[in-house]
C-alpha cells in the first residue's frame, strides 16, 4: 500500500504537455550538454505541429519533418513586446 500511494502522489505532480496541429513549439536540444555555456540556451529553433500521434509522439516540421516525443518540446509564446519598444522613465512615474 505504500508504494501504491507514494506512485499516486508522483503522479499527480506529472504535467501532461498538449500541443495542437499549427501550434508553434521550440525542441529541445540535448546535445548542447557536451559543450554548454552558461548563457546558451537549448531551446532550438520554431517548429511546426504537424501530427499527433498516440502516446504523447508528435510529428514536426520545420525544413525536415520527424517525430519527436513530447517531453522534448515546449510552447511557444509570440506575444512578447518587441526589443524597439521603449518605456521611458517619465511613463513610471506616478503623478497625482
Amino acid at each position: 500500500m505504500h508504494k501504491k500511494r507514494i506512485k499516486m502522489f508522483y503522479d499527480k505532480k506529472i504535467l501532461r504537455k498538449t500541443f495542437d496541429v499549427g501550434k508553434n513549439i521550440l525542441l529541445y536540444n540535448s546535445r548542447l550538454h557536451l559543450f554548454s555555456g552558461k548563457l546558451r540556451s537549448r531551446w532550438s529553433s520554431l517548429f511546426i505541429v504537424k501530427h499527433v500521434y498516440s502516446y504523447g509522439a508528435f510529428n514536426i516540421k520545420n525544413n525536415n519533418a520527424f517525430i519527436v516525443n513530447g517531453y522534448h518540446l515546449k510552447v511557444y509564446f509570440d506575444n512578447f513586446p518587441s526589443e524597439n519598444e521603449f518605456i521611458g522613465f517619465n511613463d513610471l512615474v506616478y503623478k497625482d
